[in-house]
């Protein structure tokens, strides 16, 4: 219910990107689901520590866990899924056509 409540509270800006190896070049671009492992954590001196991805999407944008900024498919089969749940059907074409 939190989830639906807080997707559903604002705008979107849905995004269809095709090329190859779209989904794995999209998802090293948003950066590690977490925000806060994305940015590193920020000792009492100020320095910052294990960050995984500073300058991804998330950890530019992100707040939290669900409020990370931006969603990407993890496979083929999600994308199809989800494409066509945002798009409608027919947005998709079917696995192995290029």
């Amino acid at each position: 219910t939190e989830m639906v409540a807080f997707y559903t509270s604002g705008e979107v800006l849905a995004l269809l990107l095709e090329k190859e190896g779209a989904i794995g070049e999209w998802r090293q671009l948003l950066g590690p689901g977490d925000p806060a492992v994305a940015r590193g954590y920020t000792d009492r001196f100020g320095h910052v520590h294990r960050p995984k991805a500073p300058e991804s999407v998330r950890a530019r944008w992100g707040s939290n866990k669900q409020a990370n900024a931006a969603h990407g498919s993890d496979s083929p089969e999600s994308a199809d899924r989800e494409i066509s749940f945002v798009f409608g059907e027919g947005w998709s074409e079917p696995q192995g056509v290029q």
